[in-house]
């Protein structure tokens, strides 16, 4: 029996045309419906039952379903189960709620699926791309010379900036071709500082690299947990005098837990006195780039050799959608290869495959052009300045509480807090581990309500509880009902330890 494929495919043909714009307005329809009519973040599931309902439907079918069939499972598995990050009560982690522009474009490359690695599969994507990290770099305040690429996210363009770091001290220090020679000798003696705060793909890369998580030295941070430069450059010091090859330094443009940033100003100096490379990682603070109150902050990342961004964060795009970005675009040729059915050397189109290691790539940089054609820099910069003006409002309102410990100044939107156990005494043996314990509980327990996710990290080996605001519809309000069920969660567990206690001591 002959099979029809229309139904599968988009294409001109009628019968094509119409399934597809039936499923779509299907699908929107259900999206919508969830959005409408979700109160809590998370629908908590217990262990025990996830998937046991739906082990058939995980099964393979050897002959299809009409949509219409499976749409109760989308519905009750896909939609109900899963994390509603655009909700004022998801605030634990850099997961933005995307942005309605980005939305519709993820519709337009997704149906026109263009490959961004040479030109003949993505004409006018090519350019476009281009064309949007030509923005971005006079955001930075890069010359003309610089360049960059669409990349997946901050764990690519961390380990791009080490490959052009390692690659590029190679060629210069030690006349060293490591992509056709491989690595040095010398090799083991290469080394990378960066803060004890910096994210954990510094090391990762450093690994992948051939040159091992030890070639990572890491920095000591100040109380604002920014790089301590005294202990940064008595480091790379020693580690000059002790015959290792101080190759490059990682300046972080907001941590994770408490969004410090790194002085790329006094970086900049000492990275010129032993020539080594900087690489910003501004996964996180890019997005001070379009900020009206605060672009102060990240004035100095034209200093850095190479710069990461993460459009998935501070940028409101979907998953996943990050850019890298090198002062000068010489730097590709470290990582550049070519083939003649793809990229030839003598061709004179750009194939953004020259500046990746990805080959191929989606059109990401059509939902950052669109969103910002729509919203226009100015909206997006008072967005961005919302999402600092809350986190600030939060520690205020936390430090007049003293059920909560607030364990930072917010430089951007992230707050670190604990609550306090005011019933165990503070002598008492085990006090700290109590109190770790409760304040993990309190995370814990609030997502398994699901009226608020947030994330849970450790600040001197003291759990805390952690709020990242990035949604700016987020308000004062949603913040003290959130600090009045922590408090409740905490008096409430500790009720319970001091219970345990006193049975312990009676028996």
């Amino acid at each position: 029996m002959e099979q029809d494929y229309q139904q599968w495919f988009l294409s001109k043909d009628n019968q094509s045309v119409r399934t597809y714009k039936q499923l779509m307005n299907q699908s929107i329809e259900m999206i919508s419906n969830y959005y409408e009519t979700i109160e809590k973040p998370y629908h908590h599931w217990e262990l025990e039952d996830r998937f046991e309902h739906f082990n058939d439907e995980m099964t393979f079918k050897e002959n299809g379903r009409a949509f219409a069939e499976l749409k109760k499972s989308i519905e009750q598995l896909v939609l109900r189960h899963s994390l509603h990050i655009s909700h004022t009560g998801a605030m634990a982690h850099l997961h933005c709620p995307p942005a309605i522009p980005a939305l519709v474009a993820e519709v337009f490359i997704t149906a026109l699926n263009q490959s961004m690695d040479s030109w003949d599969q993505s004409p006018i994507a090519t350019y476009i791309e281009d064309a949007v990290i030509k923005e971005c770099v006079k955001q930075i305040g890069y010359e003309e010379t610089a360049s960059g690429v669409f990349t997946s996210g901050g764990t690519q363009s961390n380990y791009m900036g080490m490959l052009l770091a390692r690659n590029d001290y190679c060629k210069r220090k030690l006349k060293a071709n490591v992509q056709e020679e491989g690595l040095p000798p010398e090799a083991n003696k290469l080394r990378i500082f960066c803060s004890e705060k910096a994210h954990f793909t510094v090391q990762q890369s450093a690994a992948q690299l051939g040159l091992g998580m030890n070639a990572v030295i890491p920095v000591k941070t100040n109380e604002r947990y920014e790089m301590c430069m005294d202990d940064l450059c008595a480091k790379v010091e020693l580690s000059k005098e002790s015959g290792e090859l101080p190759m490059a330094i990682v300046a972080t443009i907001g941590t994770t837990d408490f969004g410090s940033i790194d002085s790329l100003h006094d970086i900049h100096q000492l990275a010129a006195t032993y020539d080594m490379w900087i690489h910003a990682d501004a996964a996180y603070g890019g997005g001070l780039l379009f900020s009206k109150a605060n672009r102060h902050l990240v004035q100095e990342l034209k200093l850095a050799d190479s710069i990461t961004i993460d459009f998935h964060k501070w940028f409101y795009q979907p998953i996943s959608c990050g850019a890298f970005f090198v002062k000068a675009e010489t730097a590709f040729q470290h990582i550049q290869l070519y083939a003649d059915y793809l990229n030839p050397e003598e061709d004179e189109h750009l194939h953004l495959v020259n500046r990746s290691i990805q080959t191929t790539k989606r059109f990401d940089a059509l939902k950052v052009w669109l969103t910002f054609q729509m919203m226009g820099t100015s909206a997006f910069g008072k967005l961005i300045d919302q999402t600092i003006q809350n986190a600030r409002q939060l520690a205020g309102y936390l430090q007049e509480n003293s059920m909560v410990k607030v364990m930072n100044e917010p430089m951007m939107n992230a707050v670190v807090f604990k609550y306090q156990c005011k019933r165990i005494a503070k002598s008492a043996e085990n006090q700290k581990y109590i109190e770790n314990k409760i304040n993990t509980m309190i995370q814990q327990q609030l997502y398994e309500k699901g009226t608020y996710i947030i994330a849970k990290t450790k600040v001197n080996q003291e759990a805390c509880l952690k709020v990242t605001m990035l949604n700016p519809m987020i308000e004062l309000e949603n913040l003290k009902q959130l600090i009045k069920e922590v408090i409740q969660l905490g008096n409430e567990l500790e009720q319970k330890e001091e219970a345990l206690r006193e049975c312990a001591t009676i028996s």
